[in-house]
């Protein structure tokens, strides 16, 4: 059993709203605010039912005087049974008494209460689809105020290692923050305060929990668990939460020590840990009042003299019994995976892993929300995530407690929510910049267009309401909440001292590889390469260990087996302080990869990349390993930064150049630099996002044979297109990422062989993603749509909970208007202005003599190839049934005209390519209609009713739109206001 920080002398979703981490803002900002019916005005309206008896005898004796005017405690405990403390009689941390029946519960803290630094943790332990996920935890102390006991959040944000008058300063601003605060009910046997812990944990819930506490009954509330040890209190109540489904909260009280020897390693941006940041303010002359401490737990060696030596303590992680039998060797894996990354440090053994089994009885008295224990749970919510968060000391960065939640449905489930994954594959790269000009643009954000007709006016409305006034137009990372964990992309990265994993989407997006799997299981053993086959036979060698046909839930063990594995590893990864690294990707080739001589090598640098399944469709000699199965070179130098014995550091820190070791994490998903992307691989992305195209189009080609069997619903040959067609656009999304872009490296000057900073994406790399985008979107031939596919793409419909969100889905698939908002999306993420300005931008970063993409190139050459068909209209007469420019094509064309017009107005949401762009927006107008107007006035009588209409309206648009008189918006002339807009001729 792992103590580590805790036991001293009393002492890490898809998309979905989980719980409070710590209150911070919640509660008064100072002790003044304390007041004597604090707990029972805290937010009633979270509440049901009256104050309990306790809190009102307390409250009537609280009118002021000494201990002696308190009732008495024999009055008090009236009816309460004592907990028995821990089973070696040891007296508890808190001493306890319930009353079970109406789920009353008293504590007497220990005299020196007030000394003590206490670690609460708090966990929804069921109810909730995250049940289990670490809620929230907080740092505080008990100050007594007369009567009644404050809650206190010390300070840890702002500090000050400067002279005296420094602290004086800082103790004067920067003060410690009230969460609550209770009454004494009495002084209990052993001379410390009594207070009512059902009032506090279940009348405050809300302060702990925020609105998933909303509406918690307390009339009904049962007490789950009262256990007090010397080193912890463990208390969980059940209540019927908001809407009246039982929940479980439970709360984990134990005590921080002064000091435990561990020292803090300070963090450098070279490597990605999690970290705990305060504010010194006592040194002025610094460069930055900022100090940042790396997150990781205290390792040391059990003997030093040795080369390589056991843990003192080493990190104890149990797998808890609900995990499937048949993934626990998976799992486990997973977890001792890393113990390869510590034996480089000199740490053998750091990781220990122990099976909780109900059978046998092993391991079954502790709890996964028990803060002492590291757990590995598993639910089985279906909702297909995986998060691995900890717990870490404020003043240190040391990580004292974390859990992993793994949640079936990401084996499972059968994903078929294409609509709103494309978005956000789409929106990937976008920034603030972006994000505003889609606020006066709503029929461009991404969002809007893949809804459903009925949906886009509700969908812009809503956006248009909830960003209008958040900071950087909404962007995730800039509005992520810290009182919700799970709620938010970026949660428990902002608006804490440590932070933590809040959220990750690994195992959730993962399961769109799976489900790639269950559409067409022969992809793991028939490649079908183009002019070549695997002739030799071989096989993966995972498959060559496990038995032939040995599958688990319909997919063969030896596929799921690794990659589950991989999935833990990225989230244990996460509890041992490590950030994500979406550059990890891009370290080897496809060709390296998919050889013999690799299959026991990582497919990526690291294993905290989102890394796709590899399916070496026509690439390499073999298939290489499907799944990021073991660990990268990146993850072994972090692991060694971060946990070596050594002092000197620089050695480690100098090997950044090092091109194994790339790194780039969250933010910088939405800059510049495509490489810091999700489910991308190789070294040449673009050769992935082709690859990917090429096993997309073969798929499709028999779709309706190998999706859809004997007996079964065609329903599934739409599933199976929608799955594909978001293959496809996340490919398109690769590629898109590469135009304007521009490759950012952290190495610092005097580093060895180091890159410089900023540098441009090749002019050619550019223009070839440009080419794949325009290929495999704007071609109507791209989707792989015939009238025998369209003709089975229907829906099964059933009005009940599991099938009411198709209801309203045409059993015809919607072809133009699914198409249109595929082509309208890619507009988006060509047209855009963080994609223009970041274009302009590499013309004047490039030197004059180097070749390089330029606005006016990449403008024509999406609008020449847009409206190709007025230079290659032939001489033969169309007919409405064989039109000159198809329908598709026909929508894309009036895309396109609405993109140039809306760009040659004045717009200062653009940034400073604005006014560059709109004068090349109004030159390639008038290059238009000078086309259309010959080819008009040549072969008018020659075109299909379709054709000749689509051109005639186009010219009296393009026309109208260039002699128009406009007005700059209100900025420009005094007062708010939005867009410019035409006075007339914008249809």
């Amino acid at each position: 059993m792992s103590t580590r920080l805790l036991p001293v002398a009393g002492c890490c979703l898809a998309w979905i709203a989980m719980v409070v981490i710590g209150g911070a803002g919640a509660a008064a900002d100072t002790p003044d605010a304390v007041t004597p019916d604090a707990v029972e005005d805290i937010e009633p309206e979270r509440q049901s039912g009256p104050p309990s008896p306790l809190a009102a005898r307390a409250k009537a004796a609280a009118a002021g005087g000494p201990n002696s005017d308190l009732p008495k405690f024999d009055v008090v405990a009236k009816g309460y049974e004592k907990v028995v403390a821990g089973a070696d009689g040891r007296r508890g941390l808190y001493t306890l008494w319930t009353r079970k029946k109406d789920a009353q519960v008293l504590a007497e803290l220990p005299r020196n209460f007030q000394s003590q630094t206490l670690f609460l943790a708090y966990t929804i332990a069921g109810g909730t689809l995250t049940a289990g996920v670490q809620t929230g935890d907080m740092y505080v102390t008990w100050k007594r105020y007369d009567k009644r006991l404050a809650l206190i959040r010390p300070n840890f944000a702002v500090r000050t290692t400067g002279d005296l008058e420094s602290q004086r300063g800082r103790d004067r601003v920067f003060t410690d923050s009230v969460i609550l605060d209770v009454p004494i009910a009495a002084m209990g046997p052993g001379g410390g305060p009594v207070i009512d812990m059902d009032a506090l944990l279940l009348g405050s819930a809300g302060r702990f929990f925020g609105y998933a506490a909303a509406g918690i009954n307390q009339r009904l509330a049962t007490i789950v668990k009262a256990k007090s040890f010397p080193q912890n209190v463990e208390l969980a109540f059940e209540a019927p939460l908001g809407g009246g489904r039982f929940g479980t909260l439970h709360y984990s009280i134990s005590v921080l020590p002064k000091s435990t020897g561990y020292k803090p390693r300070v963090a450098d941006a070279r490597i990605g840990y999690f970290t705990t940041t305060h504010r010194d303010i006592g040194h002025p002359g610094k460069d930055t009042p900022w100090v940042r401490y790396i997150n990781r737990w205290k390792l040391e060696k059990a003997d030093p003299r040795l080369k390589k030596s056991p843990p003192k303590e080493p990190i104890v992680f149990y797998l808890e019994h609900t995990i499937p039998v048949r993934y626990r060797r998976w799992v486990r894996e997973g977890v001792l995976e890393w113990n390869k990354a510590f034996e480089r440090v000199g740490l053998v053994g750091a990781i220990e892993v122990y099976q909780q089994d109900a059978r046998t009885g092993a391991h079954m008295e502790k709890d996964p929300e028990d803060a002492r224990y590291d757990f590995v749970l598993w639910t089985n919510a279906g909702m297909g995530f995986a998060i691995g968060p900890s717990r870490v000391d404020p003043r240190t960065g040391q990580i004292i407690d974390a859990d992993i939640v793994m949640d079936e449905g990401f084996i499972t489930s059968w994903v078929n929510a294409w609509r709103k994954l494309i978005p956000q594959t789409a929106m990937i790269n976008f920034g603030p910049q972006t994000l505003a000009w889609l606020q006066t643009r709503p029929q461009w954000d991404p969002r809007v267009i893949l809804s459903t007709t009925a949906e886009r006016p509700a969908v812009a409305t809503q956006l248009t309401q909830t960003r209008s006034d958040q900071p950087f137009a909404g962007h995730a990372a800039a509005v992520a909440d810290p009182t919700l964990m799970g709620d938010d992309p970026f949660d428990g990265l902002l608006g804490r001292v440590s932070q933590v994993n809040g959220r990750c989407e690994y195992a959730s997006v993962a399961a769109l590889e799976l489900a790639l799997v269950r559409l067409d299981p022969s992809l793991l053993t028939d490649r079908r390469l183009p002019g070549g086959d695997d002739s030799d036979g071989d096989e993966p060698a995972a498959e060559e260990e496990t038995p032939p046909g040995q599958e688990l839930d319909g997919i063969p063990e030896w596929f799921i087996g690794p990659l589950l594995k991989g999935v833990v590893m990225h989230e244990v990864g996460h509890t041992l302080g490590l950030r994500h690294n979406f550059k990890a990707s891009c370290v080897y080739s496809l060709e390296e990869i998919n050889t013999h001589a690799w299959k026991d090598k990582p497919m990526t640098g690291s294993v905290m990349d989102y890394t796709p399944v590899n399916i070496g469709f026509d690439i390499g000699e073999t298939q290489g390993p499907y799944a990021m199965h073991t660990l990268g070179p990146y993850d072994e130098w972090a692991i060694e930064y971060g946990y070596t014995l050594e002092r000197d550091l620089g050695p480690i820190l100098a090997r950044v150049a090092e091109p194994e070791l790339l790194f780039g994490t969250d933010e910088d998903s939405w800059g510049s630099d495509p490489r810091a992307r999700v489910f991308d691989l190789g070294r040449d992305p673009l050769a992935y996002a082709e690859s990917q195209i090429r096993l997309v189009t073969s798929l499709r080609g028999d779709l309706l044979d190998r999706m859809v069997k004997k007996g079964e619903s065609w329903a599934k040959a739409r599933a199976g297109y929608e799955l594909l067609l978001n293959r496809h656009f996340g490919a398109v999304s690769i590629a898109a990422n590469w135009i304007g872009g521009a490759l950012s490296n952290r190495d610092r000057k005097g580093d060895p062989d180091a890159r410089v900073p900023v540098a441009p994406v090749d002019a050619d790399s550019q223009r070839r993603a440009l080419a794949f985008v325009i290929d495999n979107v704007f071609d109507s031939e791209a989707y792989g749509l015939t009238p025998e596919l369209l003709s089975k793409m229907s829906v099964d419909k059933w009005f009940d909970d599991g099938g009411f969100a198709s209801i309203f889905d045409d059993a015809a698939w919607p072809i133009h208007d699914r198409i249109l908002g595929l082509q309208s999306v890619a507009m988006t993420m060509l047209m855009n202005p963080d994609t223009l300005n970041q274009v302009y931008d590499n013309e004047f970063r490039t030197p004059a003599a180097d070749d390089a993409l330029t606005l006016p190139e990449l403008l024509s050459t999406i609008g020449e190839n847009v409206w190709s068909e007025i230079e290659g209209a032939k001489t033969a007469k169309y007919t409405d049934r064989t039109p000159m420019i198809g329908s598709l094509r026909r929508n894309l064309q009036r895309e396109h005209l609405d993109r140039l017009i809306d760009l040659m107005l004045p717009n200062p949401r653009l940034g400073v390519a604005a006014k560059p762009v709109a004068t090349l927006a109004t030159a390639e107008l008038r290059a238009l209609e000078k086309k259309i107007d010959r080819l008009l006035d040549r072969r008018a009588s020659r075109l299909d009713a379709y054709s000749r209409a689509h051109l005639s309206e186009t010219q009296v648009r393009i026309t109208k739109a260039l002699d128009a008189q406009y007005i700059y918006n209100a900025d420009d002339i005094g007062g708010g206001g939005s867009a410019p807009f035409l006075l007339f001729g914008r249809e």
